[in-house]
């Protein structure tokens, strides 16, 4: 018992870090927000020195500020897709490992036809119709990538009801919402973590390739939108597309690995 209590304390220990790394990696993106694209012109194609740390773009602007403020567009989008996509799966697998065998059925339904469908493509289409949007990008990913959180929320939960420790809860008299709540959620939002990762990881990349290939918002600011204005002096100015190109893996792997290790227990 005594290691049980250990080993949870320091998955909370573990959980408590890496939220706190988060915080302060989206603390710093918006204070750098805050003072990024405010800043005046300078000569162009400086490269990356002590005045401009990454160097400045083509029209003399400084290329720490624009990626501070693209990294605000890579949050809206990977931070609403993982919202939207929790939201609706957590409820769908839930609905689904609880209620009548209907429900299950029409649940599972749905989500064979949601995941079926080609998020990018859509994606696309939908900018082309109505122009690109931070919001639409939003929606069609989180529409479309909750079948994974439903279908691990469902399979977990199924396993936790089934489990002794649950069984045993109830027979001693614990109440089935604090039996839920200490049996059923942990090893749902352990299970569900690290794909949330991998789903903002994804948006950020989904959202990089529309504004490459200018399908992106026009009145934000974004990675992908730099690295394409980068493309022209990929010879001549390396530091233009290093940087947003450096943003985009760094900033899917960071998280990735963060909610990996948030969800791992403590050995």
């Amino acid at each position: 018992m005594r290691e049980d209590r250990a080993a949870a304390g320091g998955g909370r220990a573990r959980r408590l870090r890496a939220m706190g790394w988060m915080a302060i990696a989206l603390t710093v993106a918006l204070l750098s927000l805050a003072a990024g694209e405010g800043g005046g012109l300078a000569l162009p194609f400086q490269p990356p020195g002590w005045g401009h740390p990454l160097g400045t773009d083509d029209l003399g602007r400084d290329l720490a500020g624009l990626l501070a403020a693209g990294a605000w567009t890579s949050l809206l989008v990977g931070g609403g897709t993982v919202l939207l996509a929790l939201g609706i799966g957590l409820a769908a697998g839930l609905v689904a490992a609880l209620g009548p065998w209907w429900a299950d059925g029409l649940a599972m339904r749905m989500a064979d036809m949601a995941i079926a469908l080609p998020a990018l493509l859509v994606a696309i289409v939908v900018a082309a119709i109505f122009g690109g949007s931070s919001l639409q990008l939003v929606l069609v990913l989180g529409l479309a990538r909750w079948p994974l959180i439903a279908r691990i929320v469902r399979a977990e939960a199924r396993v936790a009801l089934r489990s002794e420790l649950f069984r045993a809860a109830l027979a001693l008299g614990a109440s089935p919402l604090a039996a839920t709540r200490r049996h059923l959620l942990p090893p749902i939002l352990a299970a569900v973590l690290p794909n949330a990762g991998i789903l903002f990881g994804g948006a950020i990349l989904a959202e990089s390739t529309m504004s490459f290939v200018g399908l992106g918002d026009a009145g934000r600011t974004s990675w992908g939108r730099l690295a394409a204005e980068a493309a022209p002096y990929v010879e001549t100015a390396w530091w233009m597309w290093a940087g947003p190109a450096a943003a985009i893996a760094v900033t899917a792997a960071l998280v990735a690995v963060l909610t990996d290790r948030a969800s791992t227990p403590a050995r």
